[in-house]
């Protein structure tokens, strides 16, 4: 009987930390300029200076469903001098590769 309150308990416990917990709270609305794009390994990657300095570049991950299209949209970019918007999680920027999760060109 102990054992199963003492599960109970520890069940209680990790759904409450799971659901205070906000998986999205590093994601961030960024303008950036595309400094540099290609693949490399099977993947494909974006370097991008943050227009208002809070990381100069840095490289990103693109997820390989839309690799295709944000490819397009980063050199579309790169060649007509205009921004990029994504929407990433930047967690810990010294930590391996953030993954992009949505990349708009903009004017």
């Amino acid at each position: 009987m102990a054992k199963r309150i003492g599960l109970l308990v520890m069940i209680i416990i990790l759904a409450g930390t799971y659901f205070a917990t906000d998986s999205s709270a590093a994601q961030q609305w960024l303008t950036c300029k595309v400094e540099v794009t290609g693949t490399a390994f099977g993947n494909t990657y974006v370097n991008l200076t943050h227009t208002t300095s809070t990381f100069t570049k840095k490289w990103f991950l693109v997820p390989t469903s839309s690799a295709k299209e944000v490819l397009a949209v980063a050199l579309t970019a790169m060649s007509s001098g205009l921004p990029v918007i994504i929407c990433a999680d930047l967690g810990d920027l010294s930590l391996g590769y953030p993954s992009i999760n949505a990349f708009y060109l903009s004017k």
